[in-house]
């Protein structure tokens, strides 16, 4: 009897037919095609941590994977119960990004070491998401895609786009900047990316656009949406309303140093607010997410009380 009851816990447990025998295989194919991966694409990685260590705006890239898997585990039992057979979509998703890595290094040449890091980078995360669908299937990826299309982030911003994106934060933040000082009644005067202040001309460099801070508070407003809200669009537009905050707080930080420089002491010019301070003022825009998140889970908590609410029958 205890068998029988156990036999048939299994079968509610797997409502696919894929018992915990063939998890364990999967399982291990999954790893076989994960550590090969590792080994086959060792120098690429490797190079992808020195890359992350020395970049601002990629030091976010050694959390991406720790985070997938977290995001991963948290729902393990869904994506396991929604485990398939017939890996075919799988294999041609293994044979295509194996052939697109092989026909983008003969035959797409890139401008420079950054940019064949990034398709290098690119063919690997296609590639462990393709063994992902090779062995679980395609509906435990539909339930897993966050968290493995999350992958990308790994992928360093090709060069022509980090140029263009701190472009856009650096003009942003510096026009930010100026209409603050003006509501302040600071005298001001700008000219492209200078501010010019009293006894002060601030110029509003690369390294003032706050890609960094911007990749964080990107990244974390990515994973608020997922372990918070449930609908698509609400999540796009959390992720989306992070552009005017980054372009905001930095401004905000320009302004910081520019007075306090003014009238406190020169020395904040070049102080730890100025060279390091990007936490504070990462902090800062993820307090004005904040508002925006209670909003939207606010709204998907009303909208779910109003589906499922039905009233009852009236009767004569």
């Amino acid at each position: 009897m205890r068998n029988e009851l156990r036999a048939r816990s299994n079968d509610e447990r797997w409502p696919t037919g894929v018992q915990p025998p063939e998890l364990r295989r999967r399982h291990l194919m999954f790893s076989i095609l994960f550590l090969g991966s590792l080994v086959a694409f060792w120098m690429p990685l490797n190079r992808l941590i020195t890359f992350s260590l020395s970049h601002d705006y990629a030091s976010h890239i050694l959390l991406v994977v720790p985070a997938s898997a977290y995001l991963i585990r948290r729902k393990r039992s869904e994506i396991l119960a929604a485990v398939q057979t017939g890996p075919s979509v799988g294999s041609v998703l293994l044979l295509g990004s194996a052939s697109f890595l092989w026909l983008a290094q003969c035959y797409f040449p890139v401008s420079g070491d950054q940019d064949q890091l990034s398709l290098s980078i690119f063919s690997i995360v296609v590639i462990w998401i393709a063994a992902f669908v090779f062995c679980y299937g395609t509906q435990a990826f539909a339930l897993a895609r966050f968290p493995l299309l999350f992958l990308i982030l790994l992928v360093p911003i090709p060069v022509a786009v980090i140029e263009k994106l701190t472009f856009i934060l650096q003009d942003g933040s510096a026009n930010v900047a100026y209409w603050l000082l003006r509501l302040l009644g600071v005298p001001v005067f700008k000219q492209d990316f200078v501010l010019l202040l009293p006894t002060l001309a601030i110029q509003v460099a690369k390294e003032c656009s706050g890609i960094r801070s911007s990749m964080a508070l990107l990244i974390t407003t990515l994973l608020m949406g997922e372990l918070v809200l449930r609908s698509g669009w609400r999540k796009t537009l959390l992720v989306l309303s992070t552009v005017p905050m980054l372009i905001f707080k930095n401004g905000v930080r320009i302004v910081a140093v520019s007075l306090l420089s003014v009238y406190v002491n020169p020395g904040f010019l070049h102080g730890w607010l100025h060279t390091s301070g990007g936490i504070v003022f990462y902090l800062l825009g993820l307090a004005l997410l904040m508002p925006i998140l209670k909003a939207l889970r606010k709204s998907e908590d009303a909208n779910r009380a109003t589906f499922h609410f039905q009233p009852s029958e009236v009767r004569a």
